[in-house]
């Protein structure tokens, strides 16, 4: 551009009208990203309550859950509201968790008879019920004939 110092004269600069107000600043803004505004995650809180009865009174808004630690036992509440605000509560125990995995129970092996066990078995019994039969005697009725007193 040509400089014209002598006379004063400025070079053409565009026309700016001024903001009109708040409302024009927010839609100008609107279109243009803003990357200080990054949604932070908050790190969940844990709640401690005192009872079980505690837990049930603490207030929970619908469609949400919360975890309530019980800080007098070894218990933890996870409280859930449904869409209408109904509350519903679990109760979990917390158990610790051993170094080593347990072990199942050892069953003892299951043992069978073998054949000739079981022919000595049949032997003793037919010895058995042979000797019952010959102890009991059979039983006669005895007649007692009346004598008529003459």
């Amino acid at each position: 551009m040509p400089n014209y110092p002598y006379y004063g004269y400025q070079p053409y600069q565009p026309y700016q009208p001024p903001m009109a107000d708040q409302l024009m600043q927010l839609r100008q803004n609107q279109y243009q990203p803003n990357m200080q505004q990054v949604p932070q995650q908050q790190a969940p809180s844990i709640v401690w309550v005192q009872s079980e009865a505690e837990a049930m009174t603490y207030p929970i808004a619908p469609n949400n859950a919360v975890t309530l630690w019980d800080s007098n036992a070894p218990v933890i509440y996870l409280k859930q509201a449904d869409a209408s605000g109904k509350p519903s509560m679990k109760i979990y125990d917390l158990v610790e968790r051993n170094s080593r995995p347990a072990q199942a129970p050892v069953t003892p092996p299951v043992e069978y008879a073998t054949k000739d066990e079981l022919s000595a078995l049949a032997a003793r019994l037919d010895a058995l019920t042979a000797i019952k039969e010959a102890s009991v005697k059979p039983t006669t009725k005895k007649t007692v004939q009346k004598e008529d007193a003459e």
